[in-house]
């Protein structure tokens, strides 16, 4: 089951991630209360133990909630979500292995899986959609389609997968598909079988673009997509299209922490 966590923050867009969070999280454990799986709420401690509700530190330094502070924060996560308090895990230090749902870590952390929730408070609240996996010629993609995959299975959701090339120079296909190269095609193929295994409709939108954010965020929203899903490069840290797309889109989207970063 996909672990779902948040920052706590007392803001406007600490509240919407929230709201985004904690509607992911019913989407994917239903509303019981006994669930195992918690919403996990991150927060920031000083040195005291007292945590610090502003916003959040690079690295989000391990402490002790004291007991009033824990009472607060757990009471106002239970009236701004609906959940009860056996359902929400506080902590002071960020699960690497689940999706945190923020409007700020997106950009901050490379290291971490993020939730980018953009300016809606439910993933589904627009109405039932695609989740949409972007992919190149590098299996860095499959991280994210394994997560993708996830997500749909547990959603009921089906996938589009969506590849950009380029015009093979006298090739007279006028198909797309036909002008992929060697490695995405073998890409294409891996991402097939994978959505063969876990039981998910999935249909894929190959095209020619002249840039590729622009190319896959309309295509997003051509087929209402609700989720976007992203890895980053193992190369590419600067100018990368994960980070191009989270400057650019209108859609939610998952930036998966980068193999490399996270490694190490």
């Amino acid at each position: 089951m996909t672990k779902i966590s948040c920052v706590y923050n007392r803001t406007a867009s600490g509240r919407l991630s929230l709201a985004f969070a904690a509607d992911l999280w019913k989407s994917l454990n239903g509303n019981g209360s006994s669930a195992s799986n918690q919403l996990q709420i991150f927060l920031q401690v000083d040195e005291s133990g007292a945590a610090i509700l502003s916003g959040i530190g690079a690295a989000g330094d391990p402490g002790k909630i004291v007991g009033i502070e824990q009472t607060l924060v757990e009471a106002d996560v239970a009236c701004k979500t609906l959940l009860p308090s056996q359902s929400i895990a506080l902590c002071t230090t960020i699960d690497s292995d689940a999706v945190i749902v923020d409007h700020n870590l997106a950009f901050q952390r490379h290291d971490l899986t993020v939730l980018y929730p953009c300016r809606e408070n439910t993933l589904l609240g627009r109405g039932a959609g695609p989740i949409m996996v972007p992919f190149g010629d590098g299996d860095s993609v499959l991280s994210a389609a394994a997560l993708a995959f996830e997500l749909a299975r547990e959603l009921q959701l089906p996938v589009v997968l969506y590849h950009t090339t380029w015009t093979v120079q006298g090739l007279s296909s006028a198909e797309p598909q036909d002008h992929m190269c060697q490695s995405a095609q073998a890409v294409l193929a891996t991402l097939l079988k994978m959505a063969t295994a876990a039981g998910v409709q999935c249909t894929t939108v190959v095209e020619t673009a002249d840039d590729v954010v622009e190319g896959l965020l309309q295509c997003a929203l051509r087929h209402s997509a609700r989720l976007i899903v992203m890895s980053r490069s193992y190369k590419t840290t600067v100018g990368c299209y994960v980070d191009q797309t989270l400057r650019q889109t209108p859609i939610p989207l998952v930036a998966l922490a980068s193999p490399k970063r996270k490694a190490s």
